[in-house]
């Protein structure tokens, strides 16, 4: 008989919902097998005809916790909206968080004994979909918030300078969650992304008979609307369309006497 080992119990756990002297149990009884200790379960009345590992986790929530150090986001999923507003789940989230904002790098596995233990207690598939942290002062903003700092989309957003007024930050983060940038700035943005949509291009005008030399200019007026859409600093503000975000910080810099820059930003949208 093999040894059995943490691992397999919390695998077991996920996938049936037993506790873990019974996956222990079924795991011993059938040589270390998931799917033959699965079965044991079943044929004992403790776990479900189906695999909640199988079952898609669509949906649940983006939480944003804040530190003197830095700010974590993490997204958890759930099979359904109603367990999203579950306090046993939000207290999931919360606690997960508590783990990413000291274990930023770590979070994922330190958390997959809680996120066993609730699967268990709550009887949906739930899964660790990801988490990012952000260290020093940032701004945070969380859209269609279930309670404080638990929503559907999360954004964390670092100045280059700590003297960025809370109004700017907001307005940064709000604009952020709205437009759902791709990257910072040009150079940041994917390069394969930039071919794909070239190609795209390409594609479209090939049959159009026009000259190349009209087809190049073209290509590279749409692609400066596609950086206009996808690259934040290219984006036109959302509180007022007539300036781009750019054009908002330098104004806002020359308001208030700084250089303000966006040093990173991280955005999260539930099932993303």
């Amino acid at each position: 008989m093999s040894q059995v080992t943490a691992k397999q119990v919390q695998d077991l756990r996920k996938m049936s919902g037993a506790g873990m002297m019974d996956c222990k149990n079924a795991l011993a009884e059938s040589d270390g097998n998931l799917d033959d200790a699965f079965k044991w379960l079943r044929e004992k009345g403790i776990a479900k005809a189906e695999k909640k590992s199988t079952r898609d986790a669509n949906e649940g929530l983006v939480g944003i916790k804040t530190s003197d150090s830095g700010a974590a986001i993490v997204e958890i999923n759930s099979e359904t909206d109603f367990v999203s507003r579950n306090s046993e789940f939000q207290s999931l989230v919360t606690n997960v968080l508590d783990i990413a904002i000291l274990e930023n790098n770590n979070t994922a596995e330190k958390s997959s004994e809680l996120i066993s233990n609730a699967i268990a207690k709550i009887g949906e598939n739930i899964v660790f979909k990801r988490s990012d942290y952000i260290s020093g002062k940032t701004f945070t903003y969380t859209h269609n918030k279930i309670t404080d700092g638990l929503g559907k989309i999360g954004v964390i957003l670092k100045f280059s300078d700590d003297n960025v007024s809370d109004e700017i930050g907001k307005n940064i983060c709000m604009h952020i969650a709205a437009s759902s940038p791709k990257s910072l700035s040009e150079d940041d943005l994917d390069e394969n992304l930039i071919e794909n949509e070239k190609n795209i291009l390409k594609e479209q005008l090939k049959d159009s008979g026009k000259p190349d030399n009209i087809i190049s200019k073209m290509i590279d007026g749409k692609i400066k609307k596609f950086f206009e859409e996808n690259v934040l600093l290219n984006q036109k503000f959302v509180m007022d369309p007539s300036i781009s975000i750019n054009s908002y910080l330098e104004n806002s810099s020359k308001d208030s006497g700084l250089e303000i820059k966006i040093d990173k930003f991280i955005r999260y949208e539930l099932g993303e």
